[in-house]
């Protein structure tokens, strides 16, 4: 007799060591009341002797505003390091998992030398080289360095069939102040596509999870353009129900429609009281954290620490809360009052 296999425990007999590594990930992330002092720290000294206190510690002796790229290198080779912990130890699929996640970077880098070209600067000076030596993919950014202008970035990236040439092409098309953007969703394409979903009914969700809400911010800052006639183009993939409402739908429609996402309740009591096109836009860029926690949760609830689904999860949110941090130190270098950082960061906050 043949008895059926949960998908839980199908992961764990496929991928045993998975399971203690990914729960080794939850263990290192910030506990709330280090994650509070550090994004409503007074100072950048406090900030920093908070830091050091946490799975975060890094080697600086001092943070200001000329070192906040050596903060944001420190913080992305811990990252890595944990990281690297699963990927040493990981079968094929969750090492593909791994690499694709870590691609981001990939496209970060492109970003920001887009954005030193434009303004004169030397672009090397804001490279990341290490996730590109972990991915053994240092030639793509290698191969842009000397590019004249931003045009030409676009066009090696095309001639070396690289997927990020696409957000060259719609930002010569639709405005280069959308490039950044542009970047973003080429990046969730890639993701989309590398990430080995077929092997993984917990990966593919999760995949079409963080898809439509991209999707569902550039419907939002499409309409913002006035390009609510090109979602079809500007989207990854075809536009979901819900993708369309942000587009079509009046906003108090569009919120109550989202109310059933994990993201959707976070939304709406960041813009209850206001629930306008720009504020939806702004908090959508602000709750992402939030709800790449809250995913991590649910899919380790539903999937399994075992599951291609919560590894990529967990990646994630490890690496938005990385991201947070280096934000949250270059709005205090910047002098940005607490109630204006607050509304940055109340939704992880709240987690």
């Amino acid at each position: 007799m043949k008895f059926a296999v949960s998908g839980a425990a199908s992961a764990i007999l496929r991928r045993p060591q998975l399971g203690p590594r990914v729960r080794g990930l939850r263990i290192r992330e910030l506990p709330r009341d280090k994650l509070i002092s550090l994004i409503y720290a007074n100072s950048l000294e406090e900030f920093l002797n908070t830091l050091k206190t946490t799975p975060y510690a890094v080697t600086l002796d001092r943070l200001s505003r000329d070192n906040l790229g050596e903060l944001r290198r420190e913080l992305v080779k811990l990252y890595l390091d944990r990281v690297r912990s699963i990927y040493l130890s990981a079968g094929g699929d969750a090492k593909a998992v791994v690499l694709s996640s870590l691609k981001y970077f990939e496209y970060e880098n492109i970003r920001n030398l887009a954005i030193a070209i434009k303004a004169g600067r030397n672009p090397e000076e804001y490279i990341l080289w290490e996730p590109l030596e972990f991915t053994k993919r240092r030639h793509i950014i290698a191969n842009l360095l000397g590019a004249k202008n931003v045009e030409e970035v676009g066009e090696r990236l095309k001639a070396a069939r690289h997927m990020a040439y696409k957000a060259f092409e719609l930002a010569t098309k639709y405005g280069e102040d959308k490039l950044s953007i542009f970047l973003d969703r080429q990046w969730i394409e890639d993701f989309s596509t590398t990430a080995p979903t077929g092997r993984d009914r917990s990966l593919a969700t999760f995949v079409a999870d963080i898809r439509e809400y991209f999707n569902v911010l550039v419907a939002i800052r499409a309409r913002i353009w006035g390009l609510a006639e090109e979602l079809d183009e500007l989207a990854v993939g075809a536009p979901t129900p819900l993708v369309t409402s942000a587009v079509k739908d009046p906003p108090a429609k569009f919120l109550e429609n989202a109310g059933g996402t994990p993201w959707g309740k976070v939304l709406l009591d960041m813009v209850a009281e206001a629930p306008t096109l720009e504020n939806i836009s702004i908090a959508m860029d602000n709750i992402y954290p939030a709800y790449v926690k809250k995913l991590s949760d649910i899919y380790t609830a539903r999937y399994s620490e075992f599951s291609l689904g919560a590894l990529a999860a967990h990646l994630e949110y490890m690496r938005a809360e990385v991201m947070t941090l280096v934000r949250a130190a270059a709005l205090l270098a910047e002098g940005v009052p607490t109630e204006k950082r607050r509304k940055v960061f109340e939704p992880l906050a709240r987690t």
